[in-house]
């Protein structure tokens, strides 16, 4: 990858500068991602980065074809398509939440009045004030988070142990390209095979033949309910997720369904339906829902509580590491944050007209609603200066130690917290998130500033493609969403929504304070137990568990069969195989395959 330095001061560079090609090319890519993972978000609860995707097609539509590109125009291009400022998941959960939750009513600054919602209706004048709210919270957002992330940048970026993997693969790529790597072929026939494939399977559901998936259940003993998805897309998934967590999501998919449902059928908890998708919801909601929520809540709790204990058992193999790793503790990296803040006086100044529009916000809009203003007021100066710290530190410690991150920590820092303070309902909840500066912001930022020298890109020009992502995905990603919900649906095969109905479950515990109510909590105690005890022992993942039991039984045979074959590919040719040609494949697959999945399922709901 070449050597980096430790420093964070800017690079001058002579060569080529950001075009308007450059820009153009980073602003559609970050749509088409945000489409992407928007669809992903709502359905599965995750995302993916597509930064390989986005290297390769810049270097083949610049240096390929337009005589000649450079690293700052590649990173450029990557940086600003990864740059999705996305709110499918939070108006996704609104409208579901309407629609499926008889006493649910939110205030009209966050969403239309529910007969509207029951309607269909994208009437403008009963959308413009929730969606003006978001749109107007999230920039404040973003931009209180900027600096809470230029302030603690040296530190982050300094540190030994914040390696961010994923950017440094990106950055090797970037570094291959300008060498003349051969990859963009690969790319741009995978894509085109997914494209072609996918669009003929939509194809001919207009003559009335369905070649997107199989019901089996008609061919089943009776109790059975099962299907397949014939998706291309989510076959590719199972072959990025990982192998354990693919393999782990079939097994537990097939027992859950070809063992556990029809014991629960003969014994009345549920009743059985030819329709896989009637039978799925009857399962979710009387069993599965349970025991998944244990392991993904629960168990992912007691999973960092035993690393953290062993960990702390374990003595520091190097002192000097040990040392450099006391750097990032939370008192001195709140002294420099305040520190600098203070220092430079337009960060302070702005981080203050933020931080009182907020909290005039809170006091008017009192999200936490019924209790008093006051409340709402001193939850907002809480999660403003002092939650989103904590959690803005904890997510760049793991993103940048592991590459991966989990958003548990809101439970313990906001969630836990205003439960046992006697709030009720749902709104404050679902909205503390757009009252306080945006902690996932440090993830999208440092890494390429660690591995700056490869990128050729300074911290100024970072923000400048961040930007270039976040304008045209933000408004996107709301009409996007809009459209999928009233031409698709949430909850339908298409659309299984699984990321909305673990929220509703989650956040109607909260809401409603009856735990029993929601969910059966012996299951969700031995969900939990069990999925960290196989996670620390076996090569089983806590996340297939739980994605085996909360999936429709449509994805359980693609995502399986995309870990097969990523086994075989590792045991075959070597894990390097995945790096150097099966990710490039999956990603053209993936990405043409989902678009057109989702512009045709539109196009067939029209005709």
């Amino acid at each position: 990858m070449g050597h980096h330095n430790d420093h964070t001061s800017e690079i001058p560079s002579n060569k080529r500068k950001i075009s308007g090609r450059t820009v153009l090319l980073g602003a559609v890519l970050a749509v088409l991602f945000s489409a992407i993972n928007g669809y992903l978000s709502i359905n599965f609860g995750m995302s993916f980065g597509y930064g390989a995707f986005a290297i390769i097609i810049a270097y083949s539509l610049f240096h390929k074809l337009s005589g000649g590109s450079s690293k700052k125009e590649l990173s450029f291009v990557l940086i600003a398509s990864s740059s999705s400022m996305i709110v499918c998941q939070t108006l996704a959960f609104i409208i579901y939440m309407l629609e499926n939750e008889t006493n649910v009513v939110f205030p009209s600054w966050l969403a239309p009045p529910k007969e509207i919602v029951m309607l269909g209706s994208l009437d403008l004048q009963y959308w413009i004030t929730p969606i003006t709210f978001l749109v107007f919270t999230i920039v404040l957002t973003i931009i209180s988070g900027l600096i809470f992330t230029s302030a603690l940048k040296s530190e982050f970026v300094r540190n030994r142990r914040m390696i961010w993997p994923n950017t440094a693969a990106e950055a090797s790529l970037v570094d291959t390209c300008m060498e003349g790597g051969g990859s963009a072929r690969l790319v741009g026939i995978s894509a085109l095979a997914g494209l072609a494939i996918t669009f003929l399977q939509y194809l001919f559901l207009l003559w009335g033949l369905d070649f997107t998936s199989i019901n089996l259940s008609p061919y089943l003993p009776e109790g059975f309910g099962f299907a397949i998805s014939l998706s291309i897309a989510f076959t590719c998934i199972g072959y990025i997720v990982n192998v354990n967590t693919s393999l782990s999501l079939m097994t537990t998919g097939l027992i859950t369904y070809f063992v556990i449902s029809p014991l629960l059928i003969s014994q009345g908890v549920i009743n059985y339906s030819p329709d896989p998708m009637t039978f799925y919801n009857d399962l979710l909601l009387n069993f599965s829902i349970g025991p998944a929520l244990g392991v993904l809540l629960l168990g992912g709790m007691l999973l960092s509580l035993l690393v953290l204990i062993k960990r702390k058992s374990s003595k520091p193999s190097d002192n000097k590491s040990h040392v450099n790793n006391e750097n990032l503790g939370y008192v001195n990296l709140f002294k420099i944050l305040a520190k600098s803040i203070i220092s430079n006086k337009k960060y302070l100044l702005t981080l203050l007209c933020i931080a009182g529009t907020l909290f005039t916000l809170a006091w008017f809009l009192n999200p936490f609603s019924p209790l008093p203003p006051v409340f709402s007021l001193l939850i907002t100066a809480y999660a403003f200066f002092l939650g989103s710290f904590v959690e803005l530190v904890l997510l760049t410690k793991m993103g940048g130690e592991t590459g991966i991150t989990m958003g548990y920590a809101a439970m313990f820092l906001y969630d836990f917290p205003i439960f046992s303070m006697g709030y009720r309902d749902y709104t404050g909840y679902w909205t503390y998130p757009y009252f306080r500066p945006s902690p996932w912001l440090s993830g999208g930022t440092l890494p390429y500033l660690k591995y700056r020298e490869q990128f050729d890109v300074s911290w100024r020009e970072i923000i400048k493609a961040k930007i270039v992502g976040w304008v045209p995905t933000l408004l996107f990603s709301i009409a996007f969403t809009l459209v999928l919900w009233k031409f698709v649906g949430f909850g339908t095969p298409m659309m299984p929504a699984v990321s909305l109905i673990q929220s509703q479950a989650y956040l109607k515990m909260l809401a409603t304070g009856n735990i029993v109510g929601v969910l059966n909590p012996w299951t969700f105690i031995g969900g939990g137990v069990l999925g960290a005890l196989l996670e620390i022992f076996t090569p089983v993942s806590m996340m297939g568990i739980a994605m085996g039991m909360l999936l429709p039984p449509h994805y359980i045979v693609p995502f399986g069969l995309g870990g097969m074959i990523r086994w075989y590919t590792d045991h075959k040719y070597g894990k390097k195989f995945y790096d150097e040609k099966g990710r490039l494949v999956v990603t053209g697959l993936m990405t043409s395959s989902l678009i057109v999945q989702v512009t045709m399922t539109i196009i067939t709901n029209f005709i």
